[in-house]
């Protein structure tokens, strides 16, 4: 399975936690030596269905 990479620079690695507001993950990023991790948090846009 191919790793999601964001804004080219985050690599998921794996899903921290998932809730009604967002969703919480751990990443690498690829442009800095150290390849640190660090953490990505998606926020879950609410729609109102009127």
């Amino acid at each position: 399975m191919e790793k999601t990479i964001l804004n080219n620079r985050y690599r998921i690695i794996k899903t921290l936690a998932s809730g009604g507001f967002c969703e919480t993950f751990l990443a690498q990023d690829t442009q800095m030596p150290s390849g640190r991790l660090c953490v990505i948090k998606q926020l879950k846009p609410i729609f109102n269905n009127e």
